[in-house]
């Protein structure tokens, strides 16, 4: 299915490394990449932050810090301005329903851990018996996802490589790969990944 020139994606996941929000210059970027996606209309960000593969105990210190920073920004957003942040084992840890746009925040809970996440709330219910294995289904496997929404369109700044983020979620999304840097980004570079997506043919796996 092709996009028509004035199609804006719904759903747009950004994918940052932990340094791109380290520093002040790096959450006033992801504020404005906020306030440029609310003004084209786009419903929905979801945006991992992908954390070293370094020691236990700074990897959680990292974590907790670049969460803490991202959710005073997101609080002061107006409140037509939803948000959800996950916490490092994938449980929402502050959530604010918005009219306007809404915002998954995830640092270090990827694609992987979310699965295996679902798969276990899965167990969870059939041992209680509120679902029978034969319901098992896609539907039922997406209902116990931290994020329900699919994404129409990945952006990777400033590197070449997915994180394992959304995984179910993002089977038949549009991948962008920018060589701009986060810092760097600019509502222009936005405007022109949008220009790209309208132009592609859709496949949906077909």
């Amino acid at each position: 299915m092709n996009n028509s020139p004035e199609q804006i994606p719904e759903h747009i996941t950004i994918i940052l490394s932990e340094s791109d929000l380290f520093d002040a210059k790096g959450e006033d970027k992801f504020r404005s990449f906020i306030s440029w996606c609310k003004k084209l209309g786009i419903a929905t960000i979801s945006a991992y932050v992908d954390v070293l593969d370094t020691k236990e105990e700074l990897q959680f210190e990292m974590t907790s810090m670049l969460t803490t920073g991202m959710q005073e920004m997101l609080r002061s957003f107006p409140e037509d301005v939803g948000f959800f942040i996950y916490d490092e084992n994938g449980n929402i840890k502050e959530k604010r329903e918005g009219t306007s746009l809404t915002v998954h925040l995830s640092v270090g809970f990827g694609g992987r851990a979310e699965i295996t996440k679902a798969i276990n709330s899965i167990l969870s219910d059939v041992k209680d018996g509120k679902i029978q294995p034969e319901e098992i289904d896609e539907s039922v496997i997406e209902s116990h996802l931290l994020v329900q929404e699919e994404p129409d369109m990945i952006i990777r700044a400033g590197g070449k490589h997915l994180s394992d983020f959304l995984l179910w979620q993002s089977a038949y999304s549009e991948l962008y790969f920018t060589d701009v840097n986060w810092h760097d980004l600019r509502k222009i570079d936005l405007l022109r990944i949008i220009r790209d997506f309208q132009k592609r043919h859709r496949r949906f796996g077909k």
